[in-house]
């Protein structure tokens, strides 16, 4: 006769492993925050997520058609707009 696992104490045993893992890195961890969020705001590349009415406008502006616009990932918006349009 073999002995099939309990599940509810090998959940324990992963859950009671996890725990001590977690307690040993935070032990580790280096509490040192950085002097201000403006600091490491200003490093990190923005991300664009979504292309705004206005600054469909001004695609629109420059001549792009409505399809075009539609069809640009925020990020190729915003890099348009940079490259070949005023920022007003």
């Amino acid at each position: 006769m073999t002995m099939e696992p309990d599940d509810d104490l090998l959940r324990f045993l992963d859950r009671d492993g996890a725990e001590a893992v977690f307690r040993e890195r935070r032990a580790g961890a280096n509490d040192e925050r950085p002097a201000t969020r403006d600091a490491s705001s200003a490093q990190s590349p923005a991300i664009s997520l979504m292309i705004t009415q206005r600054q469909r406008v001004r695609l629109r502006d420059l001549g792009f058609s409505e399809n075009a616009i539609r069809s640009m990932t925020p990020a190729e918006a915003h890099e348009r707009l940079r490259r070949d349009g005023p920022t007003g």
